[in-house]
């Protein structure tokens, strides 16, 4: 299925399956509201420009996740989960503490995360809300107290903003190689 402007599930409960791949040239936004359940199969691939999940949604993707630019997963307490059985693959996977994303064939994207997200894989900058995110992040993206603003970032990136301060992104060469995430 290829749709050309963004995608927005609302906020649930609902159940999607494409059996085949999922294109969009744009954002796709996978939330629930008040953790309301959201289940979305994916038969394929999943490719977007970028991607936010969170609350209740639960992603399962029987193909690889190729995401151009940023993606997003916030809030659920582990309830919010993107799943795939083959490589998820974006410029920068940004994660809240209660998100998780999980792919058979590895990560390939710089990752910011919780400590202990991932019991084999470290994130690359660490998201402990405390104030670190100055030394990375754009100022424009950073909330009162210096950390990462996850509505504020999403909107940038949908936008076509860099988050990133220059030259933040190759200090950290081992988002190019594939990571397993179990």
């Amino acid at each position: 299925m290829n749709v050309p402007e963004g995608i927005d599930t609302g906020n649930g409960p609902y159940v999607i399956q494409i059996n085949g791949s999922l294109k969009t040239a744009d954002h796709l936004h996978l939330w629930t509201d008040d953790y309301l359940p959201g289940l979305v199969i994916v038969r394929g691939d999943l490719h977007a420009r970028t991607l936010s999940f969170g609350n209740g949604a639960r992603i399962f993707v029987e193909g690889s996740v190729l995401v151009e630019d940023c993606l997003f997963g916030q809030y659920g307490d582990r309830n919010a989960v993107l799943s795939a059985k083959g490589e998820l693959q974006a410029r920068a996977v940004f994660l809240a503490q209660g998100a998780r994303v999980y792919a058979d064939g590895g990560v390939r994207a710089l990752i910011y995360a919780p400590q202990g997200s991932w019991e084999s894989l470290t994130p690359d900058i660490e998201n402990e809300g405390l104030g670190d995110g100055v030394a990375y992040f754009d100022p424009s993206v950073l909330d009162r107290y210096g950390d990462l603003h996850f509505r504020q970032a999403v909107e940038a990136a949908r936008a076509g903003q860099s988050l990133f301060l220059p030259g933040v992104e190759e200090r950290f060469a081992q988002r190019l190689p594939s990571r397993k995430t179990v």
